[in-house]
């Protein structure tokens, strides 16, 4: 069974949107469950240090997916693709964007 396409948006259409410094959120939808929901947020974290990723999830009506809304304190557009690129490891991942 294959996953999301694995590449972030184009690095163009980032900078077309974004002027860096900037904030910029990415948002992961996967199964409610401690391991996707900390898996994502190590991705950010990873790359970004933890004072620089602002967290919120949001459940499903029954309870069994997870939104998970990351919000980057990016200094450049690599940064970004390097959360990309990290998040689409994370098992059960079934939609970013």
């Amino acid at each position: 069974m294959s996953g999301p396409a694995q590449t972030a948006p184009s690095r163009e259409l980032i900078l077309a949107n974004h002027d860096f410094p900037c904030a910029y959120m990415i948002k992961a939808f996967g199964p409610n469950n401690d391991a996707f929901r900390s898996g994502v947020v190590a991705c950010a974290v990873t790359v970004l240090s933890e004072s620089r990723v602002a967290i919120r999830e949001r459940t499903t009506k029954n309870g069994r997916q997870i939104c998970v809304t990351l919000t980057l304190t990016a200094d450049t557009v690599e940064d970004v693709e390097a959360v990309y690129a990290r998040i689409y490891d994370v098992d059960d991942l079934r939609l970013i964007f």
